[in-house]
C-alpha cells in the first residue's frame, strides 16, 4: 500500500507559478531609438532606459503522466528618451510587453519527489509582443501627445534546469534557462498591412532572446 501510494504522488499533476528575472538582448530597438537621438540634433536628448532586463512571471499546469508542462507567461521592458529645458519637454516613451504561451517537456535527471528532483527542460513557444511608441512635446506651457501602437508574433525555444524540494503540501521551485526568439516584423495595429522600419528601411523587431532565472511554488493535485 505505501508503495502504491507513493508511485500515485510520484505521478500527480501540478499548477506551478514562478516569479522571473529575465535579460534580452533588443539589439534592433535600441539602435532605432538611438536613431530617434540622432534625429533630433537641435538638443540633447538623453536615454534613460534603454530596454534593459525586467521581472515577470509564470504560470503553468504540469501533465506528469507526459511529462509535459503547458505554461503562460508575462514579461516587459521598453525604451525612454528625454530633455527638459526652461522650455519644455521633449520625451519618448517605448514600452514593449510579451505575453508568452507554450510548453516544456521535462527530463528528470536525478531525485524523487519527496527528497528534491532535478529536471532539464526543453521548451517551445510564442510570444505575443506588444509596442507604444508615445511621444510628448511641451514649448512654453503648450503640449501635446502622440502615439504609434504596433505588434509582432515571435516564436523561440528554450532549455533550462528545474529544481523543486518538498516543504509539507508545496514544492519549492527554482529555475535557470535560456531562451532563442526571432522576433517578427512590428505591424501598426491600425493598419496591418504596415510595420515599423529603421532608418536603413530594415524592419524594427523584438529580440527576447536571453538568460530567465525563476523562483516559485509548485502545488501537486
Amino acid at each position: 500500500m505505501l508503495f502504491l501510494a507513493h508511485s500515485t504522488n510520484a505521478q500527480n499533476d501540478k499548477f506551478f507559478l514562478e516569479f522571473n528575472y529575465n535579460t534580452f538582448s533588443h539589439k534592433s530597438l535600441k539602435n532605432f531609438q538611438e536613431e530617434f537621438v540622432n534625429d533630433i540634433s537641435e538638443v540633447d536628448m538623453q536615454v534613460n532606459d534603454n530596454f534593459p532586463s525586467n521581472f515577470g512571471f509564470t504560470l503553468g499546469y504540469k501533465i506528469s503522466s507526459i511529462n509535459t508542462s503547458i505554461f503562460g507567461s508575462y514579461t516587459n521592458t521598453g525604451g525612454k528618451v528625454s530633455y527638459s529645458d526652461y522650455s519644455g519637454i521633449i520625451r519618448l516613451t517605448q514600452p514593449l510587453r510579451g505575453y508568452t504561451l507554450g510548453g516544456i517537456y521535462e527530463y528528470e535527471l536525478l531525485g524523487k519527489q519527496n527528497s528534491g528532483q532535478l529536471s532539464i527542460g526543453v521548451k517551445g513557444f510564442t510570444t505575443y509582443s506588444t509596442l507604444d511608441i508615445t511621444s510628448f512635446n511641451e514649448i512654453n506651457g503648450n503640449g501635446g501627445t502622440e502615439t504609434i501602437s504596433t505588434s509582432s508574433i515571435d516564436y523561440g525555444a528554450g532549455v533550462g534546469l528545474i529544481y523543486e524540494y518538498p516543504i509539507s503540501i508545496i514544492m519549492v521551485r527554482a529555475s535557470v534557462g535560456f531562451d532563442v526568439v526571432l522576433g517578427g516584423k512590428q505591424f501598426l495595429k491600425d493598419d496591418g498591412d504596415f510595420f515599423i522600419e529603421d532608418n536603413s528601411g530594415s524592419p524594427v523587431r523584438t529580440n527576447w532572446t536571453g538568460f530567465r532565472v525563476g523562483i516559485g511554488v509548485s502545488i501537486p493535485i
